[in-house]
């Protein structure tokens, strides 16, 4: 309400101010254009004073609560860093298993002696894709005929409905 009629209320004191100097029996000193009744000026150090505990008491909440902020302010600051801290090991942890993995599936290709199991993966949604009239080319991962022997790959076709020839078959290649 103040926020929005300021200027009105900011003219009705000024009105009241002067309606008090205009009317007033005894001469009041004026301070800066302003009158000035020292007798206020008592009551208000009185009042000043009943509420000065009130006043601490605020201050007081006020330093607690700001030492509060500055101190998890500095706990955030260090989450923070912790963890960033802790993405990049993350980040070099996943390189690393990668990596292992990459070794690990490496050596079983090689252990393999050129009996290699192929688990193809949702055959069914594969089939649909070719009923589909969808081209359907799948490869394995790389394997080994022996331990020093050569890395092949397997290529599978499932064969489109309307294929000229073939259809509805599976094709099988060998890649080195």
């Amino acid at each position: 309400h103040m926020q929005e009629f300021t200027q009105v209320h900011m003219r009705m004191m000024a009105q009241s101010f002067q309606n008090i100097s205009v009317t007033a029996a005894n001469p009041v000193p004026f301070i800066n254009g302003l009158p000035f009744d020292p007798t206020l000026f008592s009551q208000v150090s009185h009042a000043t004073y009943d509420c000065n505990p009130e006043v601490e008491n605020f201050k007081e909440t006020i330093q607690q609560l700001e030492g509060r902020l500055v101190r998890q302010d500095h706990q955030i600051r260090e989450l923070i860093a912790k963890m960033e801290t802790q993405n990049t090991h993350m980040a070099e942890l996943k390189r690393t298993i990668r990596n292992l993995e990459g070794k690990i599936t490496e050596m079983e290709a090689q252990q393999c002696n050129g009996i290699y199991i192929w688990k193809i993966e949702n055959f069914s949604g594969l089939q649909k894709a070719q009923e589909e009239e969808r081209p359907v080319v799948m490869h394995s991962p790389g394997f080994y005929t022996g331990r020093p022997g050569y890395k092949l790959c397997l290529r599978l076709h499932i064969q489109l409905p309307n294929a000229q020839r073939c259809a509805n078959f599976i094709s099988l290649f060998v890649h080195t």
